[in-house]
């Protein structure tokens, strides 16, 4: 794809998307350090998926750019974690590290392989559960717990009153928490 088609439409996706983008990264990302690398990270990425494929391969900018930023967001972390498994990285740099210089740490139980492909079946069973609930639970559930809003938003956006708004959020958890301990699924 040819550069000068490409950077209008890229710059008119940055200025629709920063705002969001970056209050997006703030949210997830531990380390505020981190922030701007992150974000020139997940531009320079979208610029780059442009340049391949075009701007017509992006229908929303919106969700595409989160969606980069997400994915930066998982490798990020999870690059993270696997070296902290082998370098203590709060240490690192340090000169001395309280004899336990050369040690590896365990790793965590749910950090485990076997662990992390059991929660990937259980999020996959309890989305299909939450595809089966009425609409109106299913956009509280959307609102509240992907997309970080709080009740009292969430009820706003929905155009509900806060308390139905509680009500039927905490008697599906209930009777996802009931269903799930029945099946065995919690110990």
């Amino acid at each position: 794809m040819n550069v000068q088609d490409v950077t209008p439409f890229f710059e008119k996706l940055y200025d629709a998307t920063y705002d969001s983008t970056l209050l997006y990264l703030t949210r997830r990302c531990a380390d505020p350090t981190q922030i701007p690398d992150l974000l020139q990270e997940v531009y320079a990425e979208v610029y780059s998926v442009l340049l391949q494929k075009g701007p017509q391969y992006v229908n929303r900018p919106e969700a595409f750019v989160r969606h980069v930023a997400k994915s930066k967001l998982c490798r990020y972390y999870s690059l993270r974690k696997r070296l902290s498994c082998l370098i203590p990285l709060e240490h690192f740099g340090a000169e001395e590290v309280d004899g336990d210089e050369g040690r590896i740490r365990e790793i965590p139980v749910h950090e485990l392989p076997e662990q992390q492909a059991e929660d990937k079946l259980l999020a996959a069973e309890l989305s299909a559960k939450i595809k089966t609930l009425p609409a109106d639970v299913q956009r509280i559930l959307i609102c509240h717990f992907w997309l970080d809003l709080s009740l009292a938003k969430t009820a706003k956006v929905l155009g509900m009153k806060e308390a139905t708004v509680k009500s039927k959020m905490y008697r599906t958890l209930a009777k996802l928490r009931e269903l799930y301990e029945k099946d065995g699924a919690e110990e």
